[in-house]
């Protein structure tokens, strides 16, 4: 199951960014529900102690994509942040 999620989660952030997404678009991303239900779950086992070694490595990867995708979000709202003082 981790790797079909992985490769989920790669899957529709890169059918996300191939859609040319306005900025507006990209600020307002969220995770599909089945994704952040899994993150949830793999968050849960995490503070629980009783993540696998396997899921731990999923939950680092998911992780990064979201770091990845909040980054493009800061970016995005920076930008607009210097078109409004302009």
């Amino acid at each position: 199951m981790a790797l079909e999620i992985q490769q989920s989660i790669l899957s529709e952030v890169a059918d996300f960014l191939v859609s040319q997404p306005s900025l507006e678009e990209l600020a307002n991303y969220q995770a599909p529900p089945t994704i952040q239900q899994y993150l949830d779950m793999l968050l849960d086992k995490n503070g629980e102690g009783t993540i696998s070694a396997e899921e731990l490595r999923e939950l680092d990867k998911i992780l990064a994509i979201g770091s990845l995708m909040n980054l493009a979000k800061v970016k995005v709202i920076l930008k607009h942040a210097g078109k409004a003082y302009s």
